[in-house]
């Protein structure tokens, strides 16, 4: 009876994937330099508030951790926008080049099978990064200032990130077979998504009519550095004007690059500052477009007959028709109207005094 039990077996080509990964020199000096730029990071935020401390702003412990957690996740979201692309990139063309994608085709593995190895093996280096990076991360907790809610919202994000920008490279190496121009389409899109709408939404309020205008939330969406900050920022409630707001626990009102990334975020509604929640949308957006790239990438990797039904297509329709239901039964959760704006609001005129009668 226990001859005849079988345990299930790991993908192997995701088990190739991840021996062939840390073979060499280059993961490690990677991991390295990684940590370095997050330990140079949290030093750097650090003495930001220090030097905000000493002339003379009041600066408490839970400012500290907000900005050293914001700091950190936003590098971090950083470092997988620009990893994620290449280590996928090269997933099918890098077959083909070997001449080896038809010995590989000739495996009893499914397509599917073949391009979920492909993904979850380039990409599980990249979450060795991240839990590499927990250590820099416990720095916060020293300061305190975060909560468990934000703490779990960003761990999403960041693995949800991912996988959708590991996706596109991994779309672009089936579409185009080649490794150069798969790396080059992929950072197309990449920059398509998340440098075009902050350009737009840094010029909204120019071209706007009337002018001044916030740009709205649909805009940043899909947009990971938006979503970062959407998290990580935290808006007092009431208006406190002993307790300054982004002056002190947020580095990015102060560097004019970094600021960048928090246009939109946040309105100034008649009773305080409003946080836009564009994170949600983010979320359910990323996993909709990393089923839907992979099931457009199961169709391209086939060397014949590629847009023929398979029961596999079964599998895809099912989960993302039900990601789709889901966004479509919580459209008011994650689609954000935002307030009107104060100097929008109409004035009332002022009443007109009746004439003096002499």
């Amino acid at each position: 009876m226990a001859a005849q039990l079988r345990l299930p077996q790991l993908n192997p080509i995701l088990v190739r994937e991840a021996r062939t990964r840390m073979r060499g020199v280059r993961p490690y000096l990677i991991l390295t330099i990684f940590l370095l730029v997050l330990i140079l990071t949290t030093f750097g935020i650090y003495q930001y508030m220090v030097s905000q401390a000493r002339s003379g702003m009041v600066v408490l412990s839970s400012h500290i951790g907000q900005a050293l957690f914001k700091g950190l996740a936003f590098t971090e979201m950083f470092f997988i926008v620009l990893v994620a692309p290449i280590l996928t990139s090269s997933a099918i063309s890098s077959e083909r080049e070997r001449l080896t994608y038809d010995m590989l085709l000739a495996t009893p593995l499914r397509p599917g099978q073949m391009l979920s190895g492909k993904l979850i093996g380039a990409l599980s280096y990249l979450f060795l990064l991240i839990v590499a990076s927990i250590p820099v991360f416990s720095t916060v907790l020293i300061f305190g200032g975060v909560s468990l809610r934000t703490l779990v919202l960003t761990v999403l994000l960041l693995g949800s990130a991912a996988l959708f920008f590991g996706a596109i490279g991994l779309f672009s190496s089936a579409l185009l077979g080649r490794t150069v121009p798969a790396v080059i389409l992929s950072y197309a899109i990449v920059l398509l998504i998340c440098g075009v709408p902050l350009i737009i939404a840094s010029v909204w309020s120019q071209f706007s009519n009337p002018q001044g205008q916030s740009p709205p939330p649909w805009l940043l969406y899909l947009n990971p550095f938006s979503a970062i900050v959407a998290v990580t920022t935290v808006v007092p409630i009431m208006p406190q004007p002993d307790v300054p707001f982004f002056s002190v626990s947020d580095p990015f009102m102060v560097i004019p690059f970094l600021s960048q990334f928090s246009i939109g975020i946040v309105r100034y509604a008649p009773d305080g500052p409003l946080l836009m929640p564009v994170y949600r949308a983010t979320l359910l957006g990323f996993g909709l477009c990393t089923f839907i790239l992979l099931w457009i990438s199961s169709h391209l990797a086939l060397p014949m007959r590629r847009w023929q039904p398979r029961w596999s297509d079964l599998g895809f329709v099912v989960v993302i028709g039900a990601i789709a239901l889901v966004m479509w039964v919580t459209v008011e959760w994650w689609w954000i109207v935002p307030p009107v704006e104060p100097w929008l609001m109409p004035v009332d005129a002022p009443p007109i005094a009746p004439p003096m009668v002499p």
